[in-house]
Formats: C-alpha cells, sequence, structure tokens
C-alpha cells in the first residue's frame, strides 16, 4: 500500500480542512499549514514583531501571524519535504500594512485584533483589490514562483482555484457580514489573480470546480461563510489532489538539480532625462528573473518609491524641478538575497 502524499498548504480553510475528511487521511499527510498571510507580504522585509502579538491567545493564531511577520514559508521552503504544495488565496482579503522602507505584514483578523494599528506614523493599510495591493501581490508571486524552480519543484505546486460563493445551500445570502457588492468584487481581484498565476503555471496544475460545489455549508465546523463550502467541494478537491499526486522524491536545492541560482548582480544603473521624465534603468545579470524597486533622491531627499515588480525600470515625471538627482535600485533575487546600487547622477 502506498504511504500518504505529503501535503504542504500556504493557504486558508478552503485547503487545510480538506484533510479532515477520512478519504484524505489516508491518501494525505499535512507536513505543515502556513496561514493569515498574503503572497504580498512574502518578499518584503519584516516588521519588527510588536508587543501586541503576544496578546493573541490562541497559540495556532500567534504562529501563523509571527510567521507571515518574520517571512518564514520563503525561508523554510527548502528543509520541508513535500510531494504536493496547495496555495489558495481567500486570505488574500486581507489588507497588507506597508512602512516607508518597504517592511510589510499581512492585516489578519488576529493581528488588527490584538491592537496593532495598521495604519500609523510609520505605516499604511494596502488595502486587497486595490492597484498598490495589485503591485506588491504581483511582486511576491514572482518571487515565490522564482524559488520554487530554484528548488526544483515547481511541479508540485497546485493551486486551489476557488472563490467566494454568493449563497448558502439554503438559498440565503450572507448579509449583512458579507455585501453581495463585497463577494462580486473579491471574486473579480481573485479572477484577476488566477490570471495573472496562469501565466506561469500549467492548467493541469490547478484544482478547479464547477460553481455549485463552491456553495456556502450551513452545517461548517467555522459557521456561515461565503468560503466554508458545502462537502461535494471538499470531496472533489480529494480527488483532484490524488490523481495529480507525484512519485515520492525529496525537495533538493538548486545546487543538486542542475537549476542554479546565478550570482545576481547590478552592473549599472543608467539614468537619464528624457523631456519631462527621469528614466532609470537596471543593467543586472542575469536579465532574465529577479524584481526591482526604486528610490528617487532629489537633493538628498526620498521623493518617490517605486514598489518591487518585474520592471527594471523607472519613469517618473518631475515637471523639470530643479535639483540634484540620484535613483537607489534594489534588486531582489529569487533566493531572497537583496543588492542595490546608485545610478549616477543628473542635474537639473
Amino acid at each position: 500500500m502506498n504511504s500518504p502524499a505529503r501535503l504542504l498548504i500556504f493557504g486558508s480553510c478552503v485547503s487545510r480542512d480538506i484533510l479532515n475528511y477520512p478519504q484524505a487521511k489516508t491518501q494525505l499527510a499535512l507536513v505543515d499549514y502556513y496561514a493569515r498571510s498574503s503572497i504580498a507580504s512574502l518578499g518584503a522585509r519584516p516588521i519588527e514583531i510588536p508587543s501586541t502579538v503576544q496578546s493573541i491567545s490562541s497559540k495556532f493564531q500567534r504562529k501563523m501571524v509571527e510567521r507571515d511577520i518574520r517571512k518564514d514559508f520563503l525561508n523554510d521552503l527548502a528543509g520541508l519535504q513535500f510531494d504536493l504544495i496547495l496555495i489558495d488565496l481567500i486570505d488574500e482579503r486581507f489588507p497588507v500594512y506597508v512602512e516607508p522602507d518597504g517592511r510589510i505584514c499581512t492585516l489578519s483578523i488576529e493581528l488588527s485584533s490584538s491592537g496593532f494599528p495598521g495604519a500609523s506614523d510609520r505605516g499604511a493599510r494596502i488595502y486587497s483589490g486595490s492597484e498598490e495591493f495589485w503591485r506588491l501581490w504581483e511582486a511576491g508571486w514572482s518571487l515565490l514562483v522564482n524559488k520554487l524552480r530554484c528548488l526544483g519543484v515547481i511541479d508540485r505546486l497546485r493551486i486551489n482555484e476557488v472563490f467566494w460563493s454568493s449563497r448558502a445551500e439554503n438559498g440565503v445570502n450572507f448579509e449583512p457580514h458579507y455585501r453581495d457588492s463585497q463577494i462580486d468584487s473579491a471574486n473579480q481581484f481573485l479572477g484577476r489573480m488566477y490570471q495573472r498565476i496562469s501565466a506561469d503555471i500549467p492548467s493541469e496544475q490547478f484544482l478547479r470546480f464547477e460553481d455549485g460545489l463552491m456553495t456556502g455549508s450551513i452545517t461548517h465546523t467555522w459557521g456561515i461563510s461565503p468560503f466554508h463550502y458545502i462537502d461535494s467541494y471538499y470531496h472533489a478537491a480529494i480527488q483532484q489532489l490524488c490523481a495529480g499526486a507525484l512519485p515520492k522524491q525529496e525537495v533538493t536545492t538548486s545546487n543538486k538539480t542542475g537549476i542554479t541560482c546565478a550570482d545576481y548582480r547590478i552592473e549599472k544603473v543608467v539614468f537619464e532625462h528624457e523631456g519631462d521624465e527621469l528614466v532609470a534603468t537596471v543593467v543586472s545579470e542575469p536579465q532574465e528573473s529577479g524584481q526591482f524597486a526604486f528610490y528617487v533622491f532629489r537633493n538628498g531627499e526620498r521623493i518617490h518609491t517605486q514598489w518591487y515588480s518585474t520592471n527594471p525600470t523607472l519613469r517618473i515625471d518631475i515637471k523639470a524641478e530643479p535639483g540634484l538627482y540620484r535613483v537607489l535600485a534594489f534588486l531582489l533575487t529569487p533566493n531572497g538575497k537583496k543588492i542595490k546600487e546608485f545610478s549616477n547622477p543628473v542635474s537639473l
């Protein structure tokens, strides 16, 4: 008899609760479960763990919050042994807290309830669905994909493509806790994220379900919610996971798989004045991957920040305001190393 497939989860209860069913327990074994964390938070610098976290009474909830703040998931990946890694995006509903220097954490219900402000003189709350959230999320996603490729385990990834339900099985909606407009907005943003993921991950690595399976259960362990589904969803998820399980082999780092995380470096940062724009371009090795961010300084004072993305070029309209301009560029490599380099100065 084959031993259970080892399953690593980064996501929410829609994935974790799959293992509560008897047929899953004989076929799937949970390696670890990382929750209450947005992909937008993954590749950022950690904030300092606030003292309010200690007020979270649940050990599980406190652990999940601390893991997100410390960015444990990417650091732990190389040491975890798994056959499948299942990711869902339900926890992308939470906003993220962003400090000016790029430190980020997920503003989960647990962290917010602890008394953590989420918006202060030091940082700002960025809401899910906004364009700023999208830029942070896409940067985190690209970093995660590159990490999985470096480890040689990208084929073990499974995307649990689930959406918020608009109705429970008895036909009622989820108001007043969740408005129909809120559900529609969340599902539109989920669809955008799944479409972006599909640019990197083939269709056969997605778990997809008929709409009727993503119906809210009125008897769910965690209560009635747009993402607490009827039993049929969990049965279908088990079937798809087990059908796609890979033969067991150890997770190996890149130097053993032949997939190398190259010796990344910034060759130079070219900074030029073009009309009413200043344009900075990072010339790096290798050029095919990595995330780029920029600080723009005028007379030594930072006036603009561009968050991490795959775009190695910055364009900023400065309307020819006089001053001495310079750019500090950042390169975030797939293995989490951060490299920075100043550009040449431009005087207007």
